[in-house]
């Protein structure tokens, strides 16, 4: 039986129980510090609570450490891993193999991120000799180029993304945010330097592109869930630890139902990776929820249809096109040609391009239809021409579904059942994995309370999370009230969720006897930052004070995604590759093709 595992980021807490009320099997989360993402530091306290949530329906928590490290934060990093373990998190994703040196707590898996770049077979199998349990495939990655790697994956986990930003670069290898912003994309600080606008030359300096010319669409992958589990992936991942509660439950909830529907055709082949009952109660839509426009070319191995050269932003849904455009003082009133079958609501938000080309957006005070015909109050002045095509980015009667109390309910179901046994009255309750029983002294035998009339307050549980869908005793009548056998029931389901909060995992992470050889004769020296990794690659046969080849010692930036291809002539259909560079503010960077790889680099010119 395979389980497929989906897994959802939480920027907190409150957005991790959101991601497993809606069906989440695993959750993946910043700690106090050393994660990928600086803005989304959570205590350790906050963590433990989180984990004790999770396990009552064997979710799992997976911490970040995915930053390299300097050697003044060895020492935190360490101390890290203990208290991850302590709090009952499941496995560290990590970037810096400085982690693999330390001392690694009973319980704790480790999994190499996207930042470790492990991105071709061989780069797979050195990560897999070091007895990791689960690789993050990089984003850049083909269906075709995950088969080659599932092949020889052993017991290794493939985690992909599926739903989310994309990365224009190769995650780990990304320097332009240092370089111009003195934020490094590997300390979880990057700038989104690819989100600017910016233009390409020519050789003869001649501009023949500008625009986000490197802004990624947002990865959907929702159709590709089947052909990403035939070729070995078991752990689907949401992108997102900065995203907002509402953003999170939708997308999980549609993954969710998307991976159901793939464990329904198949149920004695694959199964949920943790327990537990999912209620969706809104309709789930991807679309209805942050996205920047969806492409999933990559994983296809294209690279077409990758960018959104007008905008970083979201620009929402299509809506129609401007009727009539009338200005009341300060307000104005738009008439929309309304060619969706969309509802609307007061404080909806919409989005347009101006005569510049520039998105811009409003909220509408009123919103109604009649006769197809959207009439939209705004409270500012709007110019906008006829025709202009309007959308809605911002649908606030659906984000009045999500938020609503009953939107997502996740419960464990419980079987419950009363006897005496030994002169003590004993109430159980207990499900596929865990056993609870309390009881009180009982010498009597019937009395006057029946037990066909008590059976509803004995299943009736005022958690919310466990629910008691059968009851059985053998018992006619006690002598005894409903306040007792209240009390009875509640010790139970306290003592039932407290050992489900109790159970370890008893994984122990094996150092290998003699460290793999690394892939290369060399690394980057941008990547080794303190004296633990040096260590580290030294003892896989890295030569540390060899220079690496002058091409990754220029690159600032490695993309699947190619200018030249977008907006020149690719060597393959004949054209040149050589002269062109890009302009982002008043900085120049050459490109370079490597075209047998398929791939473009960034070269930094300093003149």
């Amino acid at each position: 039986m395979i389980k497929l595992e989906l897994l959802a980021p939480a920027r907190n807490k409150e957005t991790a129980i959101c991601a497993i009320k809606a069906g989440a099997d695993a959750v993946y989360i910043g700690g106090p510090a050393l994660s990928a993402r600086y803005e989304a530091s959570n205590s350790m306290e906050d963590i433990k609570e989180l984990c004790n949530f999770a396990k009552l329906f064997n979710v799992k928590v997976y911490l970040t450490i995915n930053t390299l490290l300097y050697d003044k934060e060895l020492a935190s990093a360490q101390e890290l891993l203990y208290q991850a373990s302590d709090a009952g998190v499941s496995a560290i994703i990590f970037q810096d193999p400085a982690i693999l040196m330390m001392d690694i707590p009973k319980g704790l898996e480790l999994h190499a991120s996207t930042q470790c770049d492990i991105s071709d077979v061989e780069r797979f199998l050195f990560y897999k000799n070091l007895n990791v349990a689960q690789v993050v495939i990089p984003r850049e990655l083909s269906l075709e180029n995950i088969q080659k790697i599932n092949e020889v994956k052993g017991n290794v986990k493939l985690e992909a993304f599926v739903a989310g930003s994309l990365c224009v670069a190769q995650s780990g290898i990304c320097y332009i945010s240092e370089l111009l912003t003195k934020r490094s994309a590997n300390r979880g600080q990057c700038a989104q330097i690819c989100r600017l606008a910016m233009q390409m030359y020519d050789k003869d300096d001649k501009c023949i592109a500008q625009g986000h010319l490197l802004s990624m669409k947002d990865n959907w992958s929702g159709n590709d869930l089947f052909d990403l589990v035939n070729v070995g992936v078991s752990s689907f991942k949401i992108e997102g630890r900065l995203k907002d509660k509402e953003y999170v439950t939708n997308v999980t909830a549609r993954m969710r139902q998307l991976l159901d529907e793939i464990i329904s055709r198949e149920p004695l082949k694959y199964t949920r990776a943790s327990d537990g009952k999912v209620q969706i109660n809104f309709k789930a839509d991807e679309h209805k929820t942050f996205n920047r426009g969806f492409t999933n070319s990559l994983l296809h191995g294209s690279n077409a249809n990758l960018i959104n050269i007008k905008s970083p932003k979201s620009i929402g849904n299509f809506i129609g096109y401007v009727k009539a455009c009338k200005i009341e003082g300060k307000h104005t009133k738009l008439l929309v040609d309304k060619l969706t079958t969309y509802e609307f609501a007061n404080g909806d938000a919409f989005s347009y391009y101006d005569e510049n080309s520039n998105l811009q957006g409003f909220r509408c005070n009123n919103a109604k239809v009649s006769n197809r015909v959207l009439e939209l109050s705004v409270p500012k002045v709007l110019k906008l021409k006829v025709k202009t095509q309007l959308y809605r980015n911002v649908d606030n009667l659906f984000i009045k579904s999500i938020v609503q109390k009953d939107a997502v309910l996740r419960y464990i179901e419980v079987k419950a059942s009363l006897y005496i046994k030994a002169n003590q009255l004993c109430y159980c309750l207990e499900d596929e994995y865990c056993k609870a029983i309390s009881s009180i002294e009982y010498t009597k035998s019937e009395g006057n309370l029946l037990i066909v009339k008590a059976q509803a307050k004995l299943t009736k549980s005022n958690n919310p999370y466990i629910k008691i869908i059968d009851f059985s005793s053998e018992l006619i009548s006690l002598d005894c009230d409903f306040a007792t056998l209240s009390t009875l029931k509640q010790q139970c389901i306290d003592s039932f969720i407290s050992k489900k909060q109790n159970i370890h995992s008893d994984y122990i992470y094996i150092k290998p006897s003699v460290y793999p050889h690394f892939d290369q004769d060399s690394v980057d020296s941008r990547l080794i930052l303190n004296k633990l990794t040096r260590s580290f690659y030294q003892k896989c046969g890295v030569d540390t004070s060899k220079m690496v080849k002058p091409i990754v010692r220029k690159s600032q930036m490695t993309c699947r995604n190619c200018l030249v291809k977008n907006h020149a002539i690719c060597k393959k259909d004949g054209g040149k590759t050589f002269g062109y560079y890009l302009m982002i503010g008043n900085k120049r960077f050459d490109i370079f093709c490597d075209c047998k790889a398929c791939k473009m680099h960034l070269l930094y010119d300093e003149i």
